[in-house]
């Protein structure tokens, strides 16, 4: 095998974020991020140049079952690449995708995105498309195919994959670049192709393998491609196409809000049916809370009053106006004694009382000599 070199702007990494310089690409980098090749375009694992050299020093290509496949040796360890092994490290999902495209397909597409392009030709130009159309055929071109020189122009190849991911299908990667990896053995220009992809199988297939201080740095994308993507091209009439319907991506952000919207249109709740009005206060009558003071009070001594002690309360004398029964009228009139109220009279007192009473006016009548 030809002595063998990095080329720095092949398989490079996809430029997905989107700087101040990616005003009006937001549309496209959504869509990009949201693809089945995003993490084909985006993976980065370090390139270690010594595992490059033995995959590729080692490589043949051998047919087994009807499928061609590459068998290496990287570190002493047995290597086999397949369509397959690629389509899984690279996490494609692409098995049974399209390959190609009816012309008809391809050129009524081409149509649709603007290509100022002649018509019927297989000589496609970067430079005939909108800024938009423009940076994603920059990036297949750059990050995920097998092109070294020419950017301005491209292949009918990346054409099917440009048609295919624009309207909903899927293209099969993983085929073309295993093709491309077998083609590149025995090339008198063989280069080491998909620097990224080739790290990623081997990362992927490979365990325990051995690390090395060579490495070699991937071009990483600035935001200046988004401006080089906004000049026009000297025969374009200017005219910034669209992207297609089936290309809109609908963000985290703007689906929960469009969600709660339509929540809140369904049941409005009372604040939300009366109108609102916002003014604009300047800063000087902005109410600035007052900080709080907080008073600290002494404890005062508390003297307890002297207790006061209630004096007996003596009972009043029972008054003479009181009514009591007859029997006790003639006790109190002939003892002279008032009854004890709780003493029951007896009829011994009875009889007592009843002689007494006989006596006594006429022994009062013969005191005072009033005897007929």
């Amino acid at each position: 095998m030809a002595s063998m070199a990095f080329i720095d702007e092949h398989n490079e990494i996809a430029m997905l974020q989107k700087p101040k310089q990616a005003d009006g690409f937001h549309q496209i980098v959504d869509f990009l991020k949201t693809s089945h090749i995003a993490y084909a375009l985006t993976v980065s694992p370090p390139i270690f140049i010594e595992h490059q050299k033995q995959f590729w020093a080692n490589a043949t290509v051998v047919t087994e079952n009807g499928v061609q496949i590459i068998k290496t040796r990287v570190c002493d360890k047995p290597l086999i690449v397949t369509e397959e092994v690629i389509r899984i490290s690279l996490r494609l999902d692409d098995a049974s995708s399209i390959t190609s495209i009816p012309n008809e397909d391809l050129f009524s597409n081409l149509t649709r995105m603007g290509y100022e392009g002649q018509q019927g030709v297989f000589k496609f130009y970067k430079a005939n498309f909108s800024s938009q159309w423009r940076f994603f055929v920059h990036t297949l071109m750059h990050c995920i195919s097998r092109k070294t020189t020419g950017r301005s122009q491209f292949s009918s190849t990346i054409d099917y994959a440009l048609v295919c991911l624009s309207t909903a299908r899927k293209y099969n990667f993983s085929k073309m670049i295993f093709n491309d990896l077998v083609s590149n053995l025995g090339n008198k220009k063989s280069f080491y192709m998909y620097p990224r992809f080739v790290q990623a199988v081997i990362t992927s297939e490979l365990t325990d393998m051995p690390q090395f201080n060579e490495v070699y740095v991937t071009k990483i994308p600035k935001g200046k491609v988004f401006s080089n993507m906004k000049r026009s091209a000297k025969d374009s009439e200017g005219v910034d196409t669209p992207l297609f319907s089936t290309m809109m991506v609908v963000s985290h952000n703007q689906e929960g809000m469009a969600s709660r919207s339509r929540s809140s249109l369904d049941h409005p709740t009372e604040s939300q049916t009366q109108p609102l009005t916002t003014i604009s206060l300047p800063r000087s009558l902005v109410h600035k809370p007052t900080p709080v003071l907080t008073k600290t009070y002494a404890k005062r001594k508390v003297h307890k009053a002297p207790s006061l002690v209630v004096p007996p309360t003596i009972p009043e004398p029972q008054s003479p106006l009181i009514e009591h029964s007859p029997l006790e009228n003639i006790y109190r009139e002939t003892t002279g004694v008032s009854p004890n109220p709780k003493e029951v009279l007896t009829e011994e007192m009875y009889e007592h009382v009843g002689e007494k009473a006989a006596t006594t006016p006429a022994s009062t009548e013969e005191a005072s000599g009033n005897i007929n």
